[in-house]
């Protein structure tokens, strides 16, 4: 019995050890969380003060937005340009409409005269821009397979008469025309091309007819804005280019022509041949005389060759982000030219869906590209127009862009063009802390912007790629 009293009491000492040891389920610890590893960076960023200079709105572009080639597939793309802020357009390349030789197609015709005018097709143009709210940008030529210099000097002076009365027509309302209240006029396309003047046409004809209709124009609206020529690439980028230009505004300046604006085109994959080619064309303006003269680069794109249009470069240049970063490169680029007034990106559509690795921001059924999505975050960033100084190392391969609203909001434009992931840490150089930030981003093989919500002053800008960001 005794033994018995021993082994209970045994039972109930082990038992109540065990009870005490026990531990609830709710009460469980769970591991630490992981801290966040904040990347580290790889130059430091830093936003400045106000510059006095301005985020000027370079939003323009060639053609639409009316249905572009033959396809009745293709898209019209009022709504898509208003979309990334589209806000000019100049009437080159619709290959017809708004031609010359298609308004005024018989150079000997009376130019006084309202059927010696063909209107029809270049009226349904000229409607879809002004109705869609968008500002017209008047070339007086031709396309690329329209292109008809007058042959002589009476050619010459009814195609001078005839570009007076298209102004009025659209500008008037002449002959059942517009009332655009529209301010440039730019004389002839390229004319330092074989396919827009043909030879046996010389350099010199093209200077008479630029100063005849330039000298024409301003008599009759003298607050128009007349410019030209529209040089191509090599106008900046070849010894025979810049001679060409040279010549031009030393006759220019000789006849007493006016010169409202120099207009150039540019494709090159280098931002800084941009920037090479307006720092030329502003040294030749000032060394006649044209200091007041403004630019305007009323062409431009990536540049790839013809035997190479379908490979995968290709397409990334012109449909993917790599394109869409080094155009928003140049874009920063074309900004820190105060002078610059205007930019009309070449183009809008595609004339053709199975032609990809055309120049334009939208394929033909009106699909954005890479480039597209980065256009209107170059929209967002002329919302923040008041320009802010900007400081990294000079060995940063990222192009950047500051600006500040009115509401003290700032807004930072970054390209990374490069082929390798850059990490900036970015900061203001008058201590100001960083509350908080939206990211907009163009990468990878997505084409339409991605909204990114990032926790750190630090963060990664991805190889060939454009981000916006916005920092309250």
């Amino acid at each position: 019995m005794k033994s018995l009293f021993m082994i209970a009491a045994i039972i109930l000492a082990l038992m109540t050890g065990l009870a005490g040891c026990i531990v609830p389920v709710t009460q469980t610890q769970q591991p630490e969380p992981a801290p966040v590893v904040v990347p580290q960076a790889d130059i430091n960023l830093t936003i400045g003060s106000p510059t006095g200079e301005t985020i000027r709105p370079l939003l323009g572009v060639n053609i639409g937005p009316i249905p572009a080639g033959t396809d009745p597939a293709n898209a019209d793309l009022t709504a898509a340009y208003k979309d990334i802020g589209v806000n000019l357009i100049r009437t080159h390349d619709y290959y017809g409409p708004l031609d010359m030789c298609a308004m005024y197609p018989d150079l000997a015709a009376d130019p006084l005269l309202a059927q010696s005018y063909d209107f029809s097709r270049s009226d349904q143009v000229w409607r879809s821009i002004v109705s869609g709210g968008f500002e017209p940008y008047l070339r007086l030529g031709d396309s690329y397979n329209n292109s008809r210099p007058p042959a002589d000097s009476t050619e010459r002076a009814n195609w001078v008469k005839a570009g007076l009365e298209v102004i009025r027509h659209y500008r008037t309302g002449r002959w059942s025309g517009f009332n655009t209240p529209f301010r440039y006029v730019e004389i002839w396309n390229e004319p330092d091309n074989a396919q827009f003047w043909p030879r046996p046409h010389t350099p010199i004809e093209y200077f008479q007819l630029y100063s005849d209709t330039a000298l024409a124009i301003k008599s009759q609206f003298p607050d128009l804005k007349v410019g030209g020529p529209g040089v191509t690439p090599a106008g900046a980028l070849t010894p025979q280019g810049r001679k060409w230009v040279q010549d031009f505004l030393t006759f220019v300046r000789q006849s007493g022509a006016p010169l409202d604006f120099l207009s150039w085109h540019m494709y090159s994959n280098s931002p800084q041949q941009y920037a090479e080619a307006a720092a030329f064309y502003r040294s030749a303006l000032d060394a006649r005389g044209f200091t007041g003269t403004v630019k305007h680069i009323t062409e431009w794109n990536t540049e790839i060759k013809r035997s190479q249009e379908s490979s995968s470069d290709s397409l990334a240049l012109r449909t993917g982000a790599k394109g869409a970063a080094i155009l928003s490169a140049c874009w920063i680029e074309l900004q820190q030219q105060n002078d610059l007034e205007v930019s009309t990106f070449y183009r809008g559509p595609d004339p053709d869906i199975k032609a990809p690795t055309f120049y334009g921001l939208f394929y033909a059924d009106g699909r954005p590209k890479s480039i597209a999505s980065a256009f209107s975050l170059w929209s967002r960033m002329a919302g923040y127009a008041q320009r802010l100084d900007t400081q990294m190392p000079q060995s940063s391969p990222l192009y950047v862009m500051a600006g500040r609203n009115g509401a003290g909001q700032t807004a930072l434009l970054i390209a990374n063009p490069g082929s390798e992931t850059i990490t900036p840490l970015i900061n203001f150089s008058d201590g100001r802390q960083i509350k908080q930030l939206s990211l907009y981003r163009v990468s990878g093989s997505d084409q339409r912007v991605q909204t990114v919500s990032p926790a750190d002053a630090v963060m990664e800008i991805g190889a060939e790629s454009v981000q916006l960001l916005v920092i309250d």
